[in-house]
């Protein structure tokens, strides 16, 4: 009985620490890695320039999303706005979208982020369920607590319909109606 005992514990501990990682994914590592750069301006992050028209510039991603098909960094030369976007998923199939979406919102959400010298946050959203008959569903992240330099930040997941395309984008980025009309610039 004394053999099993440790055996068992060992057992245990071993199960433990593989369902730790049942909670981490690599859409939430790669978001992760993006927002805690988010103080340097996303410089850690940012790869070589792609040509794009004044007065944005855009680079590619250091940070991609496995599987996506396309992520990059924007900055506006005229109000120092930041933003990184990911195209994760592209589809003609509505329904293989709504799928993929629903999975990609439970990735994300609840995803914890530390910036250097703030506090722990927590990434928050609502779920809202697709509509075909709609061309764009977004979810709106928010971070609680919503303190420090955390809260210029935006965080949105994105289903669009573009000429019969279904679209899922995510992107990170700060002051909301600044940054807003740079991204749609990017679409």
């Amino acid at each position: 009985m004394c053999k099993v005992t440790p055996m068992l514990l060992a057992l245990l501990l071993s199960l433990s620490a593989g369902a730790q990682g049942v909670f981490v994914n690599e859409t939430n590592t790669a978001l992760k890695m993006v927002i805690e750069d988010y103080p340097n301006h996303f410089s850690n992050i940012k790869g070589d320039p792609i040509a794009t028209p004044e007065p944005a510039i855009n680079y590619k991603s250091k940070v991609i999303i496995p599987g996506s098909v396309n992520c990059m960094l924007t900055e506006s030369k005229t109000n120092a706005v930041y933003s990184w976007k990911s195209e994760l998923f592209s589809t003609t199939d509505f329904q293989n979208a709504k799928e993929r979406f629903s999975s990609l919102y439970k990735e994300i959400h609840n995803t914890i982020i530390k910036l250097a010298g703030e506090k722990p946050s927590i990434l928050n959203g609502q779920y809202e369920d697709p509509d075909k008959n709609r061309k764009q569903t977004t979810i709106h992240f928010h971070f609680l607590p919503n303190t420090g330099l955390i809260q210029k930040l935006h965080v949105e997941l994105q289903l669009r319909s573009e000429g019969g395309t279904w679209k899922i984008m995510l992107q990170v980025f700060d002051e909301a109606p600044a940054a807003r009309s740079n991204m749609q610039t990017m679409a």
